[in-house]
């Protein structure tokens, strides 16, 4: 294998914005290790048969980020995928899904605000790591729900193969969106 650098970087335009806009949470057992990856691109082309569930977000309120843990000494490298996630107002039926989510292990697909889509835990899973509920203190504070999944890869989360300005999955026929009703 060669690590070699096969592309320089330029400066990119200033056309991204930060922030997530919603989560499609996905069945381990279903959507890890089942992807086609492009060797060249390192996009996915195709994804497993199965239904992922949407979770919508409020503007502001999520993060992705993947940090890499390298160690020189051992010769190892890793990337840790830590998405947070907050949902407003507490309801019974809402409290009862996140505790079942937070039970289990699932391949996280993250959709960023300029619409691209991440998929987290392909090879090991998510997991949920934190997961709190709070009424706040004051008036003006948030009641409702924070949320952190993490995964530890040996790749960095893969980018989904499909065009500009469509809907998710749109060109993942394979794939059936089940959209948020809580």
């Amino acid at each position: 294998m060669s690590c070699l650098t096969t592309a320089g970087i330029l400066i990119a335009c200033k056309e991204a914005i930060g922030g997530i806009k919603a989560l499609y949470l996905g069945d381990y057992a279903t959507f890890a290790n089942t992807a086609t990856i492009n060797a060249g691109t390192n996009l996915v082309t195709a994804l497993a048969t199965g239904d992922v569930y949407e979770f919508q977000l409020p503007k502001h309120t999520g993060s992705f980020t993947e940090e890499a843990a390298i160690s020189i000494e051992n010769g190892t490298v890793y990337y840790t995928q830590t998405v947070v996630a907050m949902f407003h107002g507490m309801t019974a039926a809402r409290s009862f899904e996140l505790q079942n989510i937070s039970k289990g292990r699932n391949v996280l697909f993250v959709q960023d605000n300029n619409d691209n889509i991440w998929m987290c835990g392909y090879k090991d899973g998510v997991e949920v790591t934190a997961f709190t509920t709070a009424t706040g203190a004051a008036k003006g504070d948030m009641v409702g729900y924070t949320i952190t999944f993490t995964g530890e890869e040996k790749d960095k989360a893969y980018l989904l193969d499909q065009d500009a300005g469509d809907t998710p999955f749109q060109d993942f026929a394979t794939v059936s969106v089940v959209l948020a009703s809580l």
